[in-house]
């Protein structure tokens, strides 16, 4: 879920960016300089911090139309408060859901608004690969203004530099590799996050994508693939590889399966006062908010604060990075392929004030402004990759900008059997061999919670 880990934001910065109108003067910005006046209500997930921050990335569209935006948050019920909103015959103008399934059911209701002709050109802003989630029959429903890229594995350079290895991973193969050259030279080679599921199954549908292909993938999100099926089998045994060997995590098992977030990223990258256990951690791009949290001194990329060598004292000049989430070398094909999550404008009531939001979220301006608050990555072209802080944030974007497919985040598709997929996950840690038995309950779930 996008909102598992809420951004950690300079506001102060920020409100001063929105002030100046985000400096940005892209020559594909929607046009909203006239006043149009009156106002669009506007729902989303964002609270707290991340809701000031969205607040502030909004502060030039009202200079510039003169439109009052009342903003309500709806938190992780967004989806539920929306059809029932709809039911009741008093939805919002406009709304942000964090998942396109949402967005293709309320298309297939007729309860949402066609912005092909509204957005216009603004549509070639997003690669195909993030328009096609949000097109039903040939139109165009949504319009995509934050992401999330979960294809992220987050990594101590200076353990790797201890370690001896130059380079990250660039293919499965190498992951494994470098886990036995990291515990030769003394350190566990992952801290692997495990809670109640949901992270075991963020790894595992990331081997998924980077094995089987983002076209398996979507079959297997809607159950069109069986749980069953060699794909998966294959997908199995390929994670198996890493964590079929207690070895290669933190504490073993035992310890892995006590491994709460954030508490696994702090045992990469510890606040000061600790040293680091581990050598990497999977998670999405919100782990950077936590390292960050951690310590004020952690630099991002592979050099220390004032140019220096990464140490691994906290205290000092720590480091944070990521590499893309290699796919095996028989699978390079799919290397480019993202998995992720983000949040996806709709249009409810069609009003002068909403199709100017809309064509706003479309461009570059609100996004630009919230990327260079940090804590925020947009799958939006136009946002200057300068508009990010750092080049780990900058690198993140890219990802999510130039990604040949991107997938949304499996388990959040499943519905009502999400919950008993993440345990399924957590049994296979503890029983890797039992492969066929757990794929087989995993396929009675999915028909059961899907109704096919």
């Amino acid at each position: 879920m996008i909102g598992r880990k809420a951004s950690t934001l300079g506001l102060g910065i920020l409100l001063a960016v929105a002030a100046c109108g985000g400096g940005n003067t892209a020559s594909n910005s929607p046009s909203t300089s006239q006043n149009i006046g009156g106002s669009v209500t506007l729902w989303a997930e964002w609270s707290s911090s991340e809701q000031q921050a969205f607040k502030a990335a909004l502060v030039p569209f009202t200079t510039s139309t003169g439109v009052t935006v009342n903003y309500t948050s709806k938190g992780s019920t967004i989806s539920t408060a929306l059809g029932s909103a709809i039911q009741g015959g008093a939805p919002p103008d406009v709304a942000l859901v964090p998942d396109p399934g949402t967005v293709q059911t309320l298309a297939k209701q007729g309860s949402i608004k066609d912005l092909t002709s509204i957005v216009g050109s603004l549509s070639a802003n997003y690669g195909d690969a993030w328009n096609q989630l949000v097109t039903a029959n040939g139109k165009l429903y949504g319009v995509w203004f934050k992401g999330a890229n979960k294809n992220t594995i987050w990594y101590n350079p200076a353990e790797f530099a201890a370690a001896g290895i130059t380079t990250p991973p660039t293919t499965w193969e190498q992951v494994i590799s470098d886990a036995a050259t990291l515990k030769a030279s003394g350190i566990a080679p992952f801290s692997l996050c495990t809670d109640i599921g949901w992270p075991v199954a963020d790894f595992w549908q990331n081997i998924y994508l980077k094995t089987a292909g983002a076209a398996s993938y979507n079959s297997l999100s809607t159950h069109a693939t069986k749980w069953t099926d060699p794909t998966v089998t294959s997908a199995f045994t390929t994670f198996g590889q890493l964590v079929g060997d207690p070895s290669n995590l933190l504490g073993g098992l035992n310890g892995s399966l006590s491994n709460s977030y954030p508490t696994c990223v702090d045992k990469v990258f510890p606040k000061t006062g600790a040293q680091p256990k581990a050598a990497m951690v999977f998670e999405g791009d919100f782990v950077a908010n936590e390292v960050k949290a951690n310590s004020a001194t952690y630099a991002p990329g592979t050099t220390g604060n004032g140019g220096a060598a990464c140490s691994i004292d906290p205290a000092k000049t720590p480091c944070y990075n990521f590499f893309d989430f290699p796919a095996p070398a028989a699978n390079a094909a799919n290397q480019g392929a993202v998995q992720g999550a983000g949040d996806v404008a709709i249009m409810l009531k069609d009003t002068p004030q909403s199709e100017a939001l809309v064509k706003y979220l479309a461009g570059p301006t609100g996004a630009s402004i919230w990327a260079t608050a940090g804590g925020f990555t947009s799958p939006n072209k136009t946002v200057p990759t300068s508009a990010y802080p750092d080049p780990v944030t900058q690198k993140d974007a890219l990802a999510l900008v130039n990604a040949t497919s991107f997938v949304f985040s499996l388990d959040d598709l499943q519905g009502t059997w999400e919950p008993m997929m993440w345990q399924d996950m957590l049994n296979f840690l503890k029983t890797p061999s039992n492969v066929s038995a757990i794929q087989a309950t995993m396929d009675t779930q999915a028909t059961a919670g899907l109704g096919h």
